[in-house]
């Protein structure tokens, strides 16, 4: 009778305790849906240290954290690929799109109506490995390969707090052997601020698989995640497997760019993750890096390397595109705040006096105007002086729920006018997060820039030195209004 003494020890390992882990960066089987399938993930997310379970992703969410696929607002479709350990090869494709009606996005898209549905497919290659018999003499090459696909839904259950599940199957190969295994994932995200989630899930409940009398790996993944601002994200994360590893993530990104315009952004992320057990491999293990390029608001690149000691270093590249994206909706027309006379108005040209009526003006219940003095300078980082105005002015929104709010940036003419234009928009939109994190609807709020075109007080074109001068400083505002139609 033959033995297969190399190539069986490596596949029963990935199969059902931890060859995924070969495919991702170590003995790390559980922690992605089925331990095959998920092996490799995204390159984003991998990238991150894969402490990813409470950051919505899109279609990706699907092989962390189903409850993310409730966040969806485009349809999307991503290719992704995974190389580089041994003879190793594993791709994956996901589809995914909102379901019901996705309302126009301005600050923060919620997704479906009916929440997100996503379904991928992949498969991995793990190259040949060689059989020997009884007496050690060479009997032959056997190939191993996977198959799974996988269909998940995720939904807002209540305000801020979505659930989500995800059906897994897979079929693994090796020689003229296959086991067949069907699982299950359930996923939970809270949003506790506009900034920050928390994230739990379940991964590999079992649906009945027992496979040489041992049971599929499974565990908790739980984690957070913090958009400090348009920029930066920090993520942690913790798995608790079954009779498997457990593992601490830490995950960081940061996007360099216009963020506003979701194009010709690059994305640096790093990651670290600490296995208990340690596998004790050599060199930057635990260590992951990689880059995003995001070309279009349709289609991103991304990339992320993980160095697995003397085992070598895994690659993984991904390609999404995004389709059908809600429009975000555009500021109404300043004429609407410009003051008209409410009287008719009478043409005499026309044979017969024409009357026509005009609309009155809406009432502005209050406006303000933030100086310079309450951003840094050059910047849209409001200080805590301008926080602490927006406070004592908000309770006239509570008081007045149907009111709107109507956001203005200027500057002054110093450097170029698109650079003005730009940092005039992202003054306004820093107001009005701030609103919104304080608990005004996103729908209330609409923004605008006008850069250097429509100063206070005229000025010189400017020099360095000029940056404090009277007209300067009168210039550089935004203005908050709070209008009753």
């Amino acid at each position: 009778m033959k033995k297969i003494l190399l190539g069986i020890g490596l596949i029963c390992t990935a199969l059902f305790c931890g060859q995924a882990s070969a495919g991702e960066t170590y003995y790390d089987a559980g922690t992605k849906a089925l331990p095959l399938q998920q092996s490799a993930g995204t390159a984003r997310a991998t990238a991150m240290g894969s402490a990813v379970v409470a950051i919505p992703q899109g279609s990706a969410s699907l092989l962390w954290n189903p409850a993310g696929l409730s966040r969806m607002s485009c349809e999307e479709f991503g290719i992704h690929h995974n190389s580089g350990l041994g003879d190793t090869v594993q791709e994956t494709a996901i589809f995914g799109m909102p379901l019901g009606t996705v309302a126009d996005c301005n600050k923060n898209c919620k997704g479906g109506s009916l929440g997100g549905i996503a379904a991928s497919l992949g498969y991995v290659n793990y190259g040949s490995f060689s059989g020997r018999d009884d007496l050690g003499l060479q009997a032959g090459s056997y190939h191993a390969g996977d198959f799974s696909g996988s269909l998940g839904w995720g939904m807002e259950l209540l305000p801020r707090f979505s659930g989500g599940i995800a059906l897994k199957g897979n079929q693994s190969s090796f020689a003229s052997k296959v086991y067949n295994a069907f699982t299950t994932d359930i996923g939970f995200m809270y949003a506790v601020t506009h900034d920050i989630d928390l994230g739990l899930s379940y991964s590999n409940i079992n649906l009945g698989n027992k496979i040489g009398g041992n049971k599929l790996v499974s565990g908790w993944r739980m984690g957070a995640g913090w958009n400090v601002d348009k920029h930066l994200l920090l993520a942690v994360s913790g798995e608790l497997q079954n009779d498997a590893v457990n593992r601490l993530q830490l995950g960081t990104e940061y996007l360099v760019g216009n963020t506003n315009q979701k194009a010709n952004i690059l994305a640096l992320r790093a990651g670290y993750q600490a296995n208990f057990p340690n596998p004790q491999l050599s060199g930057l293990t635990g260590l992951t890096l990689g880059l995003g390029y995001t070309l279009t608001r349709s289609v991103a690149l991304d990339y992320a390397m993980v160095p697995a000691g003397e085992l070598g270093t895994s690659h993984r590249f991904s390609l999404t595109y995004k389709f059908n994206c809600p429009e975000k909706p555009q500021p109404p027309v300043q004429a609407m705040f410009t003051p008209v006379e409410s009287k008719p108005v009478v043409v005499a040209a026309a044979p017969k006096p024409v009357v026509v009526a005009v609309a009155p003006k809406p009432v502005v219940l209050k406006e303000l105007e933030f100086e310079d003095s309450h951003f840094d300078f050059d910047k849209s980082v409001l200080r805590p002086a301008g926080m602490s105005a927006l406070r004592e002015n908000v309770q006239i929104l509570k008081d007045n729920p149907k009111a709107m709010v109507q956001v203005e940036g200027y500057t002054s003419n110093m450097g170029t006018e698109e650079y003005n234009q730009k940092l005039s928009e992202r003054r306004a939109e820093a107001v009005a997060d701030f609103l919104i994190k304080d608990g005004t609807a996103v729908e209330r709020i609409t923004t605008i820039g006008y850069g250097e075109m429509r100063p206070a007080m005229y000025q010189e074109k400017m020099g360095v030195g000029d940056i404090n001068t009277a007209a300067a400083k009168a210039n550089r505002r935004v203005v908050i209004r709070v209008v009753e139609n």
